[in-house]
């Protein structure tokens, strides 16, 4: 699981000490369950400037605007890039050869713009709404959600066929139906722990559901439009399944 932990590191952000700790020869799908984890050390450093915003006497505007922003350098916007290029692709209801062929392309249209810029604004407005509250539980939840969802995308993964054979997502190895099935349930169980901490398992009920519904919707999405998944539709999966998490974890503490 170590291994695996530092692979999914090595790939889904920019950690550059594990980054000989990846080969493009190893089958990335089989290191799904380890996503959740590596989403774990992802976003510690940013429940880190969370609390510690809170303690310099910063507003939680600032301490939110700070950890989302350090969190996505440290990913290297990897999600927000595929949430952005999915919007493009699909928003203009295009056919799937067309659709695909405008997600590769490196320019970011109006679709993709609105999509980054509504996603952060949610982000940043849940993460302070959740710090005013209390600042170490918006610590936990941020890391509750970086797991879960990331959990979520293996599952993704691993539920559609490829819809671009040679693309991203296809060369480095899909998981298959077991292992997407245990990285979901490692990343659930990881929000379930981290929420016990904080408001309680309970309150993590309407998260979870959430989550699985926006997830179930996009995994409509992808199969309806374009016939199965891609790297930038589990990239959007994951941003959509993080949001739907912080949104459901805000509402339950009556702070939206």
């Amino acid at each position: 699981m170590i291994a695996s932990t530092l692979r999914a590191l090595a790939f889904l952000t920019r950690l550059k000490p594990v980054a000989s700790a990846f080969s493009g020869h190893h089958r990335l799908g089989a290191d799904v369950p380890a996503f959740p984890l590596a989403g774990l050390v992802a976003a510690a450093p940013s429940a880190l400037v969370l609390v510690a915003a809170t303690g310099l006497g910063l507003s939680p505007l600032v301490g939110a605007v700070l950890a989302t922003g350090l969190l996505t350098a440290l990913t290297g916007a990897l999600h927000e890039d595929g949430l952005a290029d999915l919007a493009d692709g699909l928003g203009g209801h295009h056919g799937k050869t067309r659709a695909l062929a405008i997600m590769k392309d490196s320019r970011i249209g109006a679709y993709g713009t609105l999509a980054l810029v509504l996603s952060l604004a949610l982000r940043i407005a849940l993460l302070a709404g959740l710090a005013e509250h209390s600042a170490f539980d918006a610590a936990l939840i941020l890391l509750a959600a970086a797991a879960a969802s990331r959990g979520a995308m293996g599952w993704l993964w691993s539920s559609l066929p490829s819809a671009d054979p040679g693309g991203l997502a296809d060369r480095v190895g899909q998981p298959d139906s077991g292992e997407g099935r245990r990285s979901a349930a490692i990343g659930a169980a990881i929000l379930l722990v981290l929420a016990s901490v904080t408001v309680g398992p309970f309150a993590a009920a309407l998260p979870l559901v959430l989550g699985i519904l926006a997830l179930g919707q996009v995994r409509k999405l992808l199969q309806a439009r374009l016939g199965g998944q891609t790297g930038d539709g589990l990239g959007a999966g994951q941003q959509i399944a993080d949001l739907t998490i912080l949104l459901g974890f805000a509402i339950g503490a009556g702070i939206t």
